[in-house]
């Protein structure tokens, strides 16, 4: 996930980013994060954020002409503002503002909003798969993947309605599947953690009766990492 950090003091950028990698730990999840010091410098970015942590008042371009500038290139990145000046709220609306969050930010403030843009994101998300029963490649909505397995070059993807073949190894599908809502238990399996019905030592019962097998140098990573999923889903 590619997050920008937008604030011309950098007291500021350095507490988000402080509480962003405190909940990438806490949740296993990978963030990309990167800070700027105005808002003039984020708009010439050519980097695509997935969110972006807005300040209002800033020396050069502020919150308000930023976001504008941002929508104005089409750009759908989810935008929340994290300012002093709570009489802004609504202008930021105007420009769909993902959140309003006022100074100093508190951690369960910017979880929250982590963890509902998360959900967002994980149920957009999609995959390019080969249906080889009817020669096409097809969408595959990433919440719908019960696992994947690994079968040479190729991964095959297990879904409630069928198989479907990856065109890459398993790493690459590792590499392109949300960090949080996947685990991968050895070196032929993926599990969607949300499809998850038991599990043990010796293996993972999935949501089609599938037993999926863990490695037993991965049971204690795999562990933590669906209890913080738990966690996550159960706060929501």
């Amino acid at each position: 996930m590619k997050i920008a950090v937008c604030d011309d003091e950098k007291v500021f950028r350095n507490d988000i980013i402080e509480l962003l990698n405190k909940y990438s730990a806490e949740n296993n999840i990978i963030l990309d994060i990167t800070e700027f010091d105005d808002g003039g410098k984020l708009v010439a970015s050519k980097t695509v954020f997935d969110m972006i942590f807005l300040d209002h008042q800033m020396n050069d371009l502020n919150g308000l002409d930023t976001i504008k500038s941002i929508r104005q290139k089409n750009i759908e990145t989810k935008v929340v503002f994290v300012s002093s000046y709570s009489e802004i709220v609504f202008d930021s609306m105007k420009y769909n503002a993902f959140r309003f969050i006022v100074k100093p930010v508190s951690k369960e403030t910017l979880y929250e909003a982590m963890d509902s843009a998360l959900e967002i994101s994980n149920s957009e998300r999609k995959l390019i798969v080969k249906d080889e029963m009817y020669n096409e490649s097809i969408v595959v909505y990433e919440k719908d993947v019960i696992y994947a397995q690994a079968d040479n070059v190729y991964t095959y993807i297990i879904t409630e309605k069928g198989s479907y073949r990856y065109p890459y190894n398993l790493s690459a599908l590792e590499e392109e599947l949300d960090s949080g809502g996947f685990f991968r238990t050895n070196r032929s399996y993926i599990v969607n953690l949300e499809h998850i019905n038991s599990y043990d030592k010796t293996g993972i019962i999935l949501s089609n009766g599938h037993k999926a097998v863990i490695s037993r140098g991965k049971y204690k990573d795999f562990n933590n990492c669906y209890l913080n999923y738990l966690k996550r889903s159960t706060s929501r």
